[in-house]
């Protein structure tokens, strides 16, 4: 483990003084810095938006984002996500430009297919209140394509305090954006408009941050040739193969009850539902993807030089576990008193979603760190197939509440019940390959 002694300070005592001089502790508190400050803007304009808006408008800006949410991870085929693990930068480097060439074409596609056959396609699964905003969707994909590339690459070099700040400065600006919009006109069309554009000021941000301040390391004594992109592509095509459909098979089944209520009841259950994915998604944007950023490096680093990764899980998975679970089992005891008095009365029904699907999200931000060991363990194979289960389980859950249940919180609960059930199987999964990985390492290494 890398350790960096502090110079002029005292010994800090036992534990402490580990900690401190932990590159992997200090690099997760950088992280969390600048999500703290980005969830703290959140928190605080979050209930101003909610009481300009309205559950109708957010019901429909949900269900735009639900779509959009579904649709990106099929921009880049998810070869962003490989910035990380090649060893030499070259590589990396042509991963980036690769996942932003692809990125380019599938928005560009798709932006013909909805201009041609959009409405048509909207009025066929009744979400007519989608039809005025389709041509933005190509926008934000590919806008999430660049962000997911830069945010990549700052991980790659461990440059979490200028990922940090431009989380700030993105949570301040965007959310500054929807307010001030929203007391000129506080329609569905603003709140759409100005959520587009979420991504582009996010990457817009990072990119002038990278301008200001010194590059990325670069290793000058890296041998052999640059490899071609179809090279690239063909080294890393578990991505696109198995990953892509995976991400995409996750975010068609954990958004697709946001337009399964729209579809069936309207745009107010929606926009209930949407604010409680908002509201309860972010732990997990503050400290889970925070964590995320340095786990995964990390653990691709001790899979690189076969360190034991069974142990760095178990301890994410039980620090994760404590920290969410005083806030979400709140939310599950007090959920509609909290939301009537932190956006409105006519945000108390949502309250009722919210307690069904907090103990969901607990589930899902414990295993976040089995999450992210993922693509570093080379599990992509494997949980295309958990996903195709997974996404089966949903639809089923959202068809009994829909029909047998009837009524959109049936639904919620029906949805909630199914993801803890999947969440842990998840985890569950994740440990036993983990340990299956490094028993045979360790045989490998005894018999050399």
């Amino acid at each position: 483990m890398d350790h960096e002694l502090s110079s002029g300070l005292p010994p800090a005592p036992g534990v402490l003084q580990q900690l401190r001089q932990n590159r992997l502790v200090r690099n997760l508190l950088t992280a969390l810095g600048g999500s703290a400050g980005a969830q703290l803007i959140n928190l605080a304009l979050i209930p101003v938006i909610m009481r300009i808006y309205g559950p109708e408008a957010f019901g429909v800006v949900g269900t735009f984002l639900s779509l959009t949410i579904i649709l990106i991870p099929a921009c880049s085929l998810t070869w962003s996500m490989a910035i990380v693990l090649p060893q030499r930068h070259s590589d990396a480097s042509g991963l980036a430009y690769l996942a932003t060439l692809v990125a380019f074409v599938v928005s560009l596609l798709v932006m013909v297919v909805l201009l041609f056959w959009g409405p048509m396609l909207a009025e066929r699964w009744n979400l007519d209140l989608l039809t005025p905003y389709l041509l933005l969707l190509p926008l934000v994909m590919f806008t999430s394509a660049v962000l997911e590339v830069l945010q990549q690459w700052l991980y790659r070099h461990g440059r979490y305090s200028l990922t940090a700040r431009a989380a700030t400065s993105h949570a301040l600006v965007y959310n500054g954006m929807r307010s001030v919009g929203g007391l000129f006109q506080n329609s569905a069309t603003m709140l759409v408009i100005t959520s587009a554009l979420y991504y582009v000021v996010h990457s817009v941000l990072l990119l002038i941050g990278m301008l200001m301040t010194r590059p990325s390391p670069t290793d000058g004594s890296e041998e052999g040739e640059r490899k071609t992109l179809r090279a690239l592509a063909s080294e890393y095509r578990d991505f696109p193969l198995f990953r892509a459909p995976q991400v995409l098979i996750n975010a068609l089944s954990v958004h697709m009850p946001t337009l399964v209520l729209a579809s069936l009841f309207g745009a107010v259950p929606a926009g209930y539902f949407a604010l409680c994915l908002q509201v309860l998604a972010m732990p997990s944007n503050f400290i889970g993807k925070a964590m995320g950023s340095v786990y995964y490096p990390r653990i691709t680093q001790a899979v690189h030089a076969r360190e034991p990764v069974i142990g760095l899980l178990l301890k994410g998975v039980g620090a994760m576990t404590a920290i969410g679970a005083v806030g979400f089992v709140t939310v599950a005891v007090a959920g509609p008193w909290m939301f009537s008095i932190a956006f409105g009365e006519q945000w108390r029904e949502a309250g009722e979603f919210a307690r069904w699907l907090a103990l969901a999200e607990l589930a899902y931000f414990a295993a976040l760190p089995c999450q992210v060991a993922i693509p570093a363990l080379r599990l992509q194979p494997l949980f295309l197939g958990v996903e195709v289960i997974a996404t089966a389980l949903r639809f089923g859950a959202v068809a009994a509440g829909a029909f047998w249940g009837g009524s959109a919180l049936a639904v919620v609960m029906a949805i909630a019940a199914a993801n803890i059930f999947i969440y842990l199987a998840m985890l569950s999964v994740v440990l036993l390959k983990a340990r299956g990985w490094q028993n045979s390492n360790a045989r490998a290494l005894q018999e050399v």
